[in-house]
């Protein structure tokens, strides 16, 4: 028989050798509202788990915000703050993450880290309407990527699915529910909640806007439709053509007529490919059947049914309102951002 001796310190010593220490990855973010708070503390709290089950180690090195001395909720470093566009571009990043919104100056961010070569990540949906093809060829060539799942869905990832697991699968129609302001709103009226307590409530909770008008006239609704039409099928988001027709001012009747005809009120978007192989698209309220799935869909949760040739039915549901559910959309656009940096530059940070 034989013996196999084993020298233990030997042992320790080669697998600690073995064990690498984590890429680190730096991160400017352009925003530090409800999102971007809420992503810092994301990124801090998870940190360990980054580390060990991805190695790698994010670290702030800049931060874009209108007021350098505003409470953001969560401890930032002041010599990371800085009011100027300039000033943050010229930050040494790997991944720029935009949480700012609009057009004016996110915009700008976005398109010159692109053609610097960085990775982006952003929730803004109004920007990926107007420009997201321009922005993701940009991307391609300069070397860098452009992930955007928060900006459609919020924690539900459909952007993912279309972009991936879906892909030439013949996608025939997309239709959902696109934003949890709206779906808050209602599912509180179907429980019998006046509607300016309703709106009042989703504001306290984060769930609305101060100006929630964006929401309520189905803007916000017809951008994340356009974004998955463009994802589906190739069609410029910029140029489809998206009919709406805004929540009444006063919802409540219309929610106590769906509860008569056994139904539930709900705000739904939705598109559909033609033979022809052009697209439309829409946002509407809907009365839909009280077990229907959709009618289940409650608060601030999202839902999305894509119908492809290959797949049938392919459901999808989630929170989709708030900065904790955005946020979460973010980070995981923010680790696969982090793949991409190459190892030369992370080793170099």
């Amino acid at each position: 028989m034989t013996t196999i001796e084993i020298d233990r310190a030997s042992l320790r010593t080669s697998v600690a050798v073995s064990v690498r220490a984590p890429r680190v990855v730096r991160v400017a973010l352009a925003g530090c509202g409800t999102v971007g708070a809420s992503l810092v503390a994301l990124i801090r709290r998870h940190q360990a788990l980054f580390e060990s089950r991805h190695g790698v180690r994010f670290e702030l090195v800049r931060i874009l915000v209108r007021d350098t001395a505003k409470d953001r909720g969560v401890a930032l470093p002041r010599h990371l703050l800085t009011s100027s566009v300039d000033e943050f571009l010229l930050a040494n990043a790997d991944v720029v993450v935009e949480a700012i919104g609009g057009f004016d100056p996110a915009e700008r961010v976005v398109r010159e880290s692109l053609a610097a070569g960085r990775q982006v990540v952003t929730a803004n949906k109004a920007l990926i309407a107007a420009y997201g093809p321009a922005l993701q060829a940009l991307a391609d060539a300069h070397g860098g990527s452009l992930q955007f799942e928060a900006a459609v869905g919020g924690g539900v990832p459909v952007v993912r699915t279309l972009r991936g697991e879906l892909g030439g699968h013949g996608v025939r129609t997309i239709t959902g529910i696109l934003n949890g302001t709206t779906n808050f709103l209602l599912t509180a009226l179907a429980d019998g909640t006046r509607y300016a307590d309703a709106l009042t409530d989703a504001q306290a909770k984060g769930f609305a806007e101060a100006d929630p008008s964006r929401d309520l006239q189905g803007l916000d609704a017809a951008d994340k439709i356009r974004i998955l039409a463009w994802l589906a099928w190739g069609v410029d988001p910029s140029t489809l053509a998206v009919r709406v027709e805004p929540l009444p001012a006063d919802p409540e009747p219309a929610a106590r007529a769906a509860a008569a005809r056994h139904g539930v009120l709900k705000y739904l978007a939705g598109a559909v490919r033609g033979e022809d192989g052009t697209a439309r698209a829409w946002v509407r309220p809907v009365i839909v059947p009280a077990d229907h799935e959709f009618a289940r869909v409650r608060d601030e949760e999202n839902a999305v049914h894509i119908d492809s040739d290959s797949l049938g039915v392919l459901r999808l549901q989630g929170r989709g309102a708030g900065g904790n559910a955005t946020a979460s959309a973010v980070l995981g656009d923010l680790l696969e951002a982090a793949r991409a940096v190459p190892a030369a530059a992370a080793a170099a940070a």
